[in-house]
């Protein structure tokens, strides 16, 4: 097809679209608030039809009554001026406003493809690299814009509680496998929750778990920067079918391994999670791949390693600062919960007893903006620095929608991959009865698909 006959086309893609729109705003005024939250002045090629819109919207803003006559007298022109048959011809062609919607999505896809060929042109005549990457940047962006507002007013916010509060339907969070995280984090679409770790904590490792148990009812992207999506694959294998790691690293799987995972195939295969190699990719990049795979949990491996936008010049504070309100937007405008996996400052040796202190909330890297963002934070750290093989705590440091908890302590087998609550002593009887021994910890094996809980043995093994 020619380039004259491809123009052609989406020029009338583009019109039709334009009419449909504007029509369904004359034939119905109850259309026109949905309509100006997703489109805009400049969506509209043609003048008149601009000019049309902006004097609907104009009337709305008002809050004056929008009909054919009034918009024309708003247009400023009188029973024979050239907008009455024109306004006539938009009501004549869109003979019902039902399909208010299809019209908006088919005014945005053309606007969008038309702003792409026209970037994609400018693209192909630069003559700098730094001048392709700010094109390819404004054309993700294309890709990715929402430019619908939502908003409600008090009485509608007061109905809409009343729908959401009534009993009849319990409301949905994010469970995290815990009981008791889920009790206490309310994590909902458009949230960011940063999870906060030294080296070798096993940041990555506990968010792999996470990921595979929120995949059973969610789609998950897994954006990783420290490892190849064979590598997280393989830890979650071992994680899921309890195999040695150190056995899939070395090829030493048995016949009875193998037959193992066959068997397991089904449970291994359920999570709707996707694994990727994120190496150089920007915000940006992240956003266009989540929206396009249409993921409702993503998973950042980790904030400091995002790529800045490409050919910025910034410091590594003004950096990762960007990229926190960044991911925190995209979080809020497509309705994507974040997670995103955060480095910690090098951590301080108390004076006196010359033991590391636990983390707060100052000790995210390089900016207090990813603080600023989030509304949930949680610090993965060892009950003993010094010692690998100590028991992890889990901290809430940061909890907008919910409380926040000192600690929830578990034992990580690195060789399994797998992190398992120590479940807390049970309460010392009254003082007038007898004392019992006391018992210890007991050891549960912690699982992320809704806080199944099994006895497990413990191996031995490092963290990343």
């Amino acid at each position: 097809m020619s380039e004259i006959k491809q123009d052609a086309i989406l020029s009338q893609r583009l019109l039709d679209a334009q009419v449909g729109v504007l029509g369904s705003m004359l034939i119905d005024p109850d259309t026109v608030p949905e309509v100006l939250s997703r489109v805009r002045g400049e969506d509209f090629a043609e003048k008149k039809y601009r000019l049309i819109f902006q004097a609907i919207q104009a009337r709305f803003r008002a809050g004056q009554a929008i009909d054919p006559i009034l918009v024309r007298e708003t247009l400023g022109g009188g029973v024979d001026s050239p907008w009455t048959s024109i306004l006539q011809g938009l009501m004549d062609v869109t003979t019902t406003a039902a399909h208010v919607d299809d019209y908006v999505d088919a005014l945005r896809a053309s606007v969008t493809l038309s702003n792409l060929r026209t970037l994609g042109t400018q693209l192909a005549e630069a003559d700098r690299l730094e001048d392709a990457q700010t094109l390819l940047d404004q054309m993700r962006a294309q890709q990715v814009s929402r430019p619908n507002v939502q908003a409600m007013d008090m009485a509608e916010g007061l109905e809409r509680f009343f729908d959401r509060h009534n009993g009849e339907e319990k409301p949905q969070y994010l469970s995290w496998g815990v009981p008791v995280l889920d009790e206490r984090i309310f994590a909902e679409p458009g949230d960011m929750v940063v999870l906060g770790g030294y080296p070798s904590d096993g940041k990555t490792a506990l968010a792999l778990q996470f990921a595979f148990g929120i995949g059973r009812n969610h789609r998950v992207g897994f954006f990783s920067y420290e490892s190849t999506r064979d590598k997280l694959f393989d830890r979650t294998v071992s994680r899921a079918a309890m195999l040695s790691y150190t056995k899939i690293k070395r090829n030493q799987l048995t016949e009875e391994d193998y037959r193992g995972l066959l068997e397991l195939r089904p449970q291994l295969t359920e999570p709707k999670l996707t694994l990727i190699d994120a190496a150089g990719m920007t915000v940006m990049d992240i956003q266009a791949y989540s929206q396009a795979h249409r993921y409702d949990v993503v998973f950042v491996d980790y904030l400091q390693k995002i790529a800045a936008p490409r050919g910025a010049r910034q410091s590594d504070f003004e950096r990762v600062s960007a990229i926190s309100s960044s991911l925190q937007q995209f979080g809020r405008i497509t309705g994507t919960t974040v997670v995103a996996l955060s480095q910690l400052s090098r951590p301080d040796r108390d004076a006196k007893t010359k033991k590391i202190r636990p983390p707060v909330l100052s000790d995210l890297r390089s900016s207090g903006q990813i603080e600023q963002d989030a509304d949930v934070v949680l610090f993965l750290h060892r009950e003993d620095y010094d010692d690998k093989q100590s028991n992890r705590i889990l901290k809430i440091a940061k909890n907008k929608e919910g409380e926040a908890m000192d600690y929830v302590r578990f034992r990580f087998d690195g060789d399994l991959q797998t992190f398992s609550r120590i479940a807390p002593e049970t309460p010392a009887p009254p003082a007038e009865k007898p004392k019992r021994e006391k018992q210890p910890p007991r050891q549960v094996s912690f699982w992320a698909d809704g806080g199944s809980f099994q006895d497990t043995p413990w191996g031995k093994g490092g963290a990343s």
